[in-house]
């Protein structure tokens, strides 16, 4: 996770889904530096009391670029600009790529899922540094892209790249090239407006008075007042993996581009009516559609 309003919505709603054992957290540069990240990261653990799961920071640089942030929208702390206590606990003094690979090495194979809710840094250096833990992943499930597959999906970033993939798409490159059951939750989905919160669902969340709703409603107070809505990027990849009957995937091959003047970041599907072997980039599953139960069943979750 790197850091932003939306990471950490995501991780209350893992941490508070018996239906997954969060294992640990990685920090990584993103909407803000990595550091930042880290502490936010440890903000969310601290408050739903679960330090039995560590948090780990990551790389402070993308693989071969410089770092682009997302003050403008999550605010200089990442968390809106919500000025919310600095955490008692710290981070592990294991490096994120040192705690990913003890991790997956004492795993059974195809065990464990990595959900990636900002650029891929430290996932790419990963496999690169250590390939032997390839085989005790069962999957990742990406939040970013956008694949146009919908109408809704187009960049964030760029006209057409998504701000995780665009932050390192030399990163994404090689994690999107891993071999690895791939599955993508992307702008396509993300930002269809029946998904996101708006005013009505601020105000439930604003009157359930649990600490992780009033811990929500001081992260989203900014947006939700600039913007009367707020897009669950995050959240929605994590309930990909919580509550997969919400979601519908469509298998193709994609690539990311990492050199062109106006594409950089750009995940080109291939969706040509071709021969399997006469389509470009690596099978992916991306996420066509999204039930509207989504926002209730995390709505219910955060309450």
């Amino acid at each position: 996770m790197d850091g932003g309003i939306d990471d950490a919505l995501a991780l209350i709603l893992a941490l508070r889904s018996p239906e997954i054992e969060v294992a640990g957290i990685t920090a990584v540069s993103g909407n803000v530096p990595v550091e930042q990240a880290a502490i936010n990261a440890l903000r969310v653990v601290e408050l739903l009391e679960r330090p039995d799961v560590w948090v780990a920071e990551g790389l402070a640089r993308p693989l071969a670029r410089d770092p682009i942030r997302a003050f403008n929208f999550h605010g200089r702390d990442g968390l809106g600009d919500s000025n919310l206590p600095q955490p008692k606990l710290r981070p592990t003094a294991k490096t994120a790529l040192n705690a990913m690979s003890e991790t997956l090495t004492s795993a059974k194979k195809h065990e464990v899922t990595i959900i990636c809710t900002g650029p891929l840094t430290n996932l790419a250096s990963l496999l690169i540094e250590s390939p032997h833990v390839k085989s005790r992943i069962e999957e990742i499930v990406v939040m970013g892209g956008a694949y146009g597959i919908t109408k809704y999906g187009v960049g964030n970033e760029t006209p057409v790249a998504e701000f995780n993939i665009y932050s390192d798409p030399e990163a994404a490159k090689i994690v999107f090239e891993a071999e690895i059951r791939l599955k993508t939750v992307g702008l396509d989905v993300t930002t269809i407006p029946q998904l996101e919160l708006v005013k009505r669902d601020y105000a439930r969340i604003k009157k359930s008075r649990g600490k992780a709703s009033m811990f929500a409603t001081r992260i989203l107070e900014t947006n939700i007042r600039a913007h009367g809505r707020f897009t669950l990027h995050d959240p929605m990849a994590v309930a990909a993996k919580i509550r997969p009957s919400l979601y519908k995937f469509s298998d193709c091959r994609v690539t990311v581009e990492t050199k062109g003047e106006y594409t950089t970041g750009m995940t080109v599907a291939d969706r040509r009516d071709l021969k399997e072997d006469q389509l470009q980039g690596r099978p992916v599953m991306m996420c066509s559609d999204v039930d509207p139960g989504f926002k209730r069943f995390f709505l219910d979750r955060l309450n």
